[in-house]
């Protein structure tokens, strides 16, 4: 008798435990439900898609201020396939470099000439430059070299590009206005590239112009920022404040 009683009570237990357990799960889903809904009802009037500024890595913001970790190494890191200035191996992202070897064979269609001179640096290297550059300026950082962490370069997704002259040689602004210069600040937005060191924006990058400097955001965001004319500073502020107001 007292193994039946015992019996009953603990099928209650789990009767009771059961029901607790599944308005629970169905109090989980309705308040997803709800916050998904929430979102679709929700208008999002930003110009690009809320689904790629959530889910792209190809957008990331590398400065003083958002500073790579120093293990930071891009996964799908390639070896790009357009000519360079020597033998040595340059590696960007597998995207990017996909959409440079595009860039490099519409210059050519052009009559246009171009070299890939640096792609992919490791933390490492940055520092190692970073360091020579401040010795060599009697440890005055003039915004040449990016502090560690900090570069472009780091991310996979920044390559210099220069012309045929300019091999061997310091780099400079005048570069912009060599036809090399000119066809890539009119077309690399055409391929998903940025000119990312602009000459009205220094005090937003904290880098002098480098026209020699492109970096992959993909064609939808290297569009937007060539029509609203947009740093990637003020476009990571700009879309990051959107996501925030439609989420909120």
């Amino acid at each position: 008798m007292n193994r039946i009683r015992l019996g009953l009570m603990m099928l209650g237990l789990l009767i009771l435990t059961g029901t607790g357990l599944a308005e629970r799960l169905d109090l989980a889903t309705m308040e997803n439900a709800e916050q998904a809904q929430t979102l679709i009802e929700k208008t999002w009037d930003y110009p690009i898609p809320y689904e790629l500024l959530k889910t792209s890595d190809y957008i990331v913001l590398a400065n003083k201020t958002h500073l790579l970790d120093e293990n930071y190494i891009p996964q799908d890191l390639v070896k790009v396939k357009v000519r360079k200035i020597s033998s040595t191996p340059i590696e960007m992202r597998e995207a990017a470099s996909d959409a440079l070897t595009a860039l490099f064979e519409a210059a050519k269609a052009d009559g246009i000439s171009l070299y890939a001179h640096s792609g992919y640096r490791s933390y490492r290297t940055q520092k190692t430059m970073y360091y020579n550059r401040l010795k060599k300026n009697n440890g005055k950082d003039d915004g040449v070299v990016a502090v560690p962490g900090s570069s472009d370069h780091q991310t996979g997704l920044g390559i210099d590009v220069i012309n045929k002259a300019g091999i061997g040689k310091k780099f400079t602004s005048a570069f912009a206005k060599t036809k090399e210069g000119i066809w890539l600040a009119e077309h690399c937005w055409d391929f998903g590239f940025i000119i990312r060191y602009q000459k009205d924006k220094e005090d937003l990058t904290e880098i002098i112009y480098e026209p020699w400097h492109l970096r992959y955001v993909g064609i939808q965001v290297s569009e937007y920022l060539r029509q609203s004319n947009l740093c990637l500073e003020e476009f990571t502020e700009e879309w990051q404040r959107a996501v925030q107001a439609y989420e909120n």
